[in-house]
């Protein structure tokens, strides 16, 4: 086995410091929270406009019901594998 890093590009990436994860973690949280708002009231209130079939379901009633959660899921993984990948890259 050899002394190298398994990915190149923790070689060349510079640690970050306190106030730039600061202001990484603060501007994901922005975008994710206006992406979550999108979904769960935009396609909600368009949800009787989304009139066609998907999985033998009346898409917009799957969107209402099922799609703003699944989209809830997604953000707070995303958020998760961002900061923890930030959080190492701080801690170099």
């Amino acid at each position: 086995m050899s002394d190298r890093p398994s990915n190149p590009a923790d070689e060349t990436s510079q640690p970050l410091s306190a106030e730039e994860f600061a202001a990484r973690v603060n501007r994901l949280r922005l975008v994710l929270l206006v992406v979550w708002g999108s979904v769960t009231f935009c396609v909600s209130f368009f949800a009787r406009d989304l009139n066609f079939t998907w999985l033998d379901r009346p898409f917009g009633f799957w969107m209402a019901a099922q799609g703003s959660v699944l989209m809830f899921l997604a953000i707070t993984w995303i958020y998760a594998l961002l900061v923890n990948r930030w959080e190492q890259q701080t801690q170099r």
